[in-house]
């Protein structure tokens, strides 16, 4: 052959791998916390507050079973209801003015539950039709009530009741944090709620629900060596757990007591890591104490371990550089 094959020779370097730091007990526990409060976060789309109503004889709204209208439906009367609330549907009257629209508005009541989620059932004899007046109850909750004058829809909205209360109606709400933030609490879209109201307050709890356990999601991010996190995140818990047993207590969802659950977790994990950031401090102050901490801690060790590994080391070079100047 004419022609040489050159023969090239590859070396192979071997890179040494990043060290990582080792997972000390207080970076597993943050690393929990922050878990925990993504958990809380998403919640927040879950039922937090949740409620069985019924209508007494007087047409008020009720959470106690003992006031409700028990009394069974007759055919006679559930044909009796519809026809009136026909009436109260066919009397309706348009807003005709832009000042009577807005005044319509701040006066009227929403009866449709928009900012939450309900499931009506009626309770009345076997053999006792009720399918048309109950498409007609249906009719009457879906109506935009903004279009119409106040004085027609507050006959619209008491032939309404009258009407759920001849089927011995109930209905369970629930609402979560976003719809409260986004829509407004239950009292608010029902109105007075007798023995209710004083249990649900305004949509600013929604939003503190919503808001402190963002904002303790942040400072871990970001917080990865002072107590600070710790204070806030302590403030945090016991807040949200105030709002939920004083605010929504007994009418708690499944997202509130999952809530609930996750943030006295919490609180006992900020208790740990506290004691688990002190020892590891202790140790890289004084690490003549290294061999006990070994025999009796070995977790809490980590932490001088990777101060020697990149903390100390990292200063080394800059003492070196010094005294060679000093030459």
């Amino acid at each position: 052959m004419s022609e040489r094959e050159e023969k090239r020779e590859v070396k192979v370097i071997n890179v040494p791998k990043k060290k990582r730091p080792l997972a000390t007990p207080s970076y597993i526990i943050r690393g929990v916390m922050i878990a925990c409060f993504i958990i809380c976060i998403l919640l927040l789309s879950s039922p937090f507050l949740s409620a069985k109503l019924y209508i007494t004889e007087n047409l008020e709204i009720t959470p106690s079973l003992s006031e409700a209208y028990r009394t069974p439906a007759t055919q006679e009367a559930v044909d009796n209801a519809e026809k009136e609330l026909q009436k109260a549907l066919d009397s309706l009257e348009k807003i005709e003015t832009k000042e009577e629209s807005e005044q319509s508005v701040e006066e009227q009541s929403t009866v449709g539950l928009d900012s939450a989620n309900y499931k009506w059932s009626y309770t009345v004899p076997e053999g006792v039709e009720i399918k048309s007046l109950a498409e007609l109850i249906e009719k009457a909750r879906s109506t935009n009530r903004r279009e119409y004058t106040s004085d027609s829809v507050a006959i619209l909205n008491k032939s309404l009741l009258k009407a759920q209360k001849i089927l011995c109606a109930s209905v369970l709400l629930e609402q979560s944090v976003v719809q409260m933030a986004m829509g407004g609490a239950i009292g608010e879209s029902i109105g007075n709620v007798k023995n209710l109201g004083g249990a649900i307050s305004h949509s600013f709890f929604a939003f503190l629900l919503g808001g402190v356990p963002l904002v303790c999601f942040i400072t871990l991010c970001f917080d990865k060596k002072s107590h600070v996190k710790h204070i806030i995140c302590m403030i945090g818990a016991i807040a949200c757990l105030v709002v939920i047993f004083a605010v929504l207590y007994p009418y708690t969802g499944i997202g509130a007591v999952a809530s609930v659950i996750l943030y006295i977790l919490i609180c006992v994990l900020n208790l740990a890591s506290i004691y688990a950031k002190q020892q590891e401090d202790y140790i890289i102050k004084h690490p003549e104490k290294e061999p006990e901490f070994t025999e009796k801690h070995p977790h809490f060790v980590k932490a001088l371990i990777n101060y020697k590994a990149f903390v100390k080391y990292a200063a080394e070079p800059d003492v070196k550089t010094k005294r060679k100047k000093k030459k």
